[in-house]
């Protein structure tokens, strides 16, 4: 008899689900597992159609389907990414549409989905995947970068180094710390640099109000102890925001103040806020960035740097492509086609005052002349028939 389960719930809902093969399959990158597992669900749907088929379609299925049979743990530029990851690893085949906005289809590559398990599962068992060695232990215990968090934090207080207390061997280290500062000097004045080399010394990046002694996007350490903060220190004078630049975000502060963000910066996490109808003013979108350098959400951070960089391209672009000149000036007008220009009035107008004037109602002809101010003259009146 089929045990069911302790908790009741509402039949046919969405399940995601994240297997353990998939997961090592896809290097620990939990949303691929997902994907992968629901294109299976998907695969086996259309394999109790037709069991033959080994590689069958799915039909079309747009971002919203995968988010929401993903019950949101990932966005939809994330699935973007991993679709992109897996069709490039030949488990999916992907089949743009003719119309431009359509959904994509996609097809299941049953084989090489198989394949690939097999020689993940002979090369786990060749590697002891199946009992965990201290250092697998450690590293699913420790490295929070391999679980798709992008900080190095260890989870566990790392005791404090043990420092001596003998006076002795604290007075003998001091001798010697004094004695190679003094072997350094000597080197370095018995063996000057030569300018070819110096002149290769990194030159200082202004961003801002900060100048950085290296690209600010080079920069990389996640942990910040006393020493780390130092060196960033040295990096980045007056920069406010050394967490951002111990992970390579410190361009994106432009200072004085501590909320000055990149101008870009603010506007892509507008975008992001409007988008879930959430309120999108400056002060939102400052507090929205707040929010995510106090939870180290530096996945979430990342990708709205790469959203501000992108509106910094079109903003580049849009400058650099010239203006097109119009009979109306350099700006173009956003005038619809079917009202008239005021050229078009004025020549309609003087073909009405003529007209009238053929007809004998010079009364009208008048007012047209004295409204849009043309001469009489001009309208076909001789000096008699103005009387």
């Amino acid at each position: 008899m089929s045990r069911t389960s302790c908790i009741v719930h509402e039949p046919r809902q969405a399940i995601a689900i994240i297997r353990a093969d998939y997961y090592q399959l896809m290097e620990r990158d939990t949303c691929a597992a997902a994907l992968l597992n629901l294109f299976e669900y998907w695969a086996n749907a259309a394999l109790a159609a037709d069991p033959n088929d080994e590689r069958p379609w799915v039909g079309a299925r747009p971002i919203r389907e995968f988010e929401q049979m993903l019950l949101g743990i990932s966005t939809d530029k994330q699935i973007r990414k991993r679709l992109s990851v897996l069709e490039a690893r030949r488990f999916i085949q992907v089949q743009t549409p003719a119309l431009r906005g359509a959904a994509k289809s996609y097809r299941v590559m049953i084989p090489e989905i198989q394949q690939a398990l097999a020689g993940c599962l002979t090369d786990g068992r060749a590697m002891g995947c199946g009992h965990l060695t201290n250092e697998r232990r450690l590293l699913g215990s420790h490295d929070q970068g391999r679980i798709g968090q992008m900080t190095h934090k260890p989870v566990v207080k790392q005791p404090a180094e043990r420092r001596s207390n003998n006076q002795a061997l604290k007075k003998i280290s001091q001798e010697f710390k004094k004695e190679e500062e003094s072997d350094s000097l000597s080197f370095e004045k018995s063996n000057p640099m030569p300018d070819a080399l110096s002149n290769n010394e990194p030159q200082p990046v202004h961003v801002g109000t900060v100048f950085y002694g290296q690209r600010p996007e080079s920069v990389a350490c996640s942990q910040h102890p006393v020493e780390t903060r130092r060196k960033l220190g040295k990096i980045a004078p007056v920069h406010q925001r050394l967490d951002m630049v111990s992970h390579g975000f410190g361009q994106w502060w432009v200072g004085p103040g501590l909320n000055d963000f990149d101008e870009n910066l603010v506007q892509a996490c507008r975008n992001r806020k409007r988008k879930f109808q959430q309120p999108d003013s400056v002060s939102d979108a400052k507090t929205y960035i707040n929010n995510m350098l106090k939870n180290e959400d530096w996945g979430n951070f990342a990708l709205r740097c790469e959203e501000a960089e992108e509106l910094r391209e079109r903003a580049a672009h849009r400058l650099a492509t010239p203006v097109r000149k119009t009979q109306y000036g350099n700006k173009p007008r956003n005038r619809s086609p079917f009202v008239r220009s005021e050229k078009e009035r004025h020549s309609c107008a003087l073909g009405l005052a003529r007209f009238k004037v053929s007809r004998g109602d010079i009364a009208r002809a008048k007012a047209i002349a004295q409204q849009f101010g043309f001469k009489l003259a001009d309208i076909g009146l001789m000096q008699g028939q103005i009387a």
